[in-house]
């Protein structure tokens, strides 16, 4: 085995891109302070004190804090004690906290959400304590240099049927990290690029045969070509690189990225974003495989409701043993709306169908149908206090040594927003 060799070379192949990275950071920088320079001396005077700049240190801190309480029941705690078999329903009292910060600036963007949870199943004997970050930071050194960092870091027993995480069959504790650095600079007034690093890491805190072999590090190279065609469409071409090392499973590989694709404003309030190409996956104990790469996703924004879609079609780390991929048809649709002034709702739908196939690649090992509904509603009593009424569907079929499930879980409470 050459893993240590390995994974030191990229590290190295990492370290080198970061110094080039900042090195184009800095001489963008400097390109368009020199550019500000002979506009202001062939005639253009610079602004005195931003105002920008003053009223924000006059704005208070934009924290904002909301606790709540909710009651609730599940008819099938799946994998209690991180045990693949049916739980059993039981009563739950859920505490919650969220903290949220948004800055937004001229220059600099900064928004964070924190999100913990706390629920103890009553008949069941056990606890779920849950929590999770989001952080989007953006600074703008000029009109041509934009220089962004985005984090999403989560703790949780429940799986999710939202990303590639890992088995939905399994309530199991876990951490999942995702880290994507970006620099976009336009070189010309169409044209542009976007250098960005992705980081991911899955790790399952209790050790498990279904759990073990999902534990990974992924890192994401990737580069964007953006060329504004017109004012309402936009040409995208991409190159990723993709390094996957696993803690213990024989399924390390590299993948190239060829995608091609188109984002269009059809209306004013409708998006459309269009992907296609081919990934190109090698395995480190031998074998490769070419497949096919889709996504589509669709924004519609009116004046009292947002619904979003997207849908993706492509190769994905396995979800069973002893498959070494899966093709992946994914989708993901969410709705907010704004029935009247004080009464809001939230619903969300997220399906996926994978084949689990082994070292050849038109071998399937097993199949398997993962859906998830949600709908909820949020009453505003007052400038402070909220009511709201969840319920939550799912279900899984079986694969390989996972037995399938359905669920249903409804639960309300109130909230206190401060």
């Amino acid at each position: 085995m050459s893993l240590p060799c390995r994974t030191r070379q990229f590290r190295n192949r990492i370290r080198s891109l970061c110094v080039v990275l900042l090195c184009l950071l800095w001489l963008g920088a400097a390109l368009d302070r020199a550019l500000a320079a002979g506009q202001y001396s062939s005639g253009a005077q610079p602004g005195a004190t931003p105002q920008s700049a003053t009223t924000a240190k006059a704005q208070r801190i934009p924290l904002e804090i909301t606790a709540g309480v909710d009651l609730g029941y599940d008819d099938n705690v799946i994998g209690t004690n991180s045990v693949n078999s049916n739980g059993g329903g039981s009563f739950f009292t859920r505490e919650s906290l969220v903290l949220s910060y948004d800055r937004p600036m001229e220059q600099t963007d900064i928004r964070a959400i924190g999100v913990a949870h706390f629920s103890q199943f009553l008949d069941v004997g056990t606890d779920d304590k849950a929590g999770n970050l989001t952080l989007a930071m953006t600074h703008n050194f000029s009109q041509r240099l934009t220089v962004s960092d985005d984090l999403f870091a989560s703790y949780q027993t429940e799986p999710d049927f939202a990303a590639d995480v890992g088995p939905e069959n399994v309530r199991s504790p876990h951490y999942f990290i995702t880290n994507v650095a970006a620099i976009t600079y336009h070189w010309l007034p169409r044209l542009a690029f976007v250098t960005s690093y992705n980081f991911q890491r899955v790790k399952y805190v209790e050790n498990s045969a279904q759990t073990d072999f999902q534990n990974r590090f992924d890192n994401l190279l990737s580069e964007e070509a953006v060329f504004n065609l017109t004012r309402r469409t936009i040409l995208l071409g991409e190159y990723r690189f993709e390094d996957t090392e696993y803690d213990t499973a024989p399924l390390n590989s590299t993948t190239h990225y060829a995608i091609a694709g188109v984002d269009h404003h059809l209306t004013e309030h409708f998006d459309a974003r269009l992907l296609g190409g081919a990934t190109f996956r090698v395995f480190e104990n031998g074998g490769e495989r070419t497949d096919p790469y889709a996504e589509a996703d669709f924004l519609y924004q009116g004046g009292n409701h947002t619904l979003g879609w997207r849908t993706s079609y492509r190769v994905e780390q396995p979800s069973v043993q002893p498959a070494v991929a899966r093709q992946t048809i994914r989708t993901g649709l969410t709705l907010t709306y704004n029935l009247t002034s004080r009464l809001s709702s939230t619903s969300a739908f997220f399906f996926h169908h994978d084949e689990n196939e082994g070292a050849s690649q038109n071998t399937t090992t097993s199949t398997q149908d993962s859906l998830e509904l949600v709908l909820g509603f949020r009453y505003t009593i007052n400038k402070h206090f909220a009511a709201r009424l969840n319920y939550e569907y799912s279900t899984v079929t079986s694969a390989g040594d996972q037995t399938g499930y359905s669920r249903n879980r409804v639960f309300g409470g109130v909230t206190y927003t401060y």
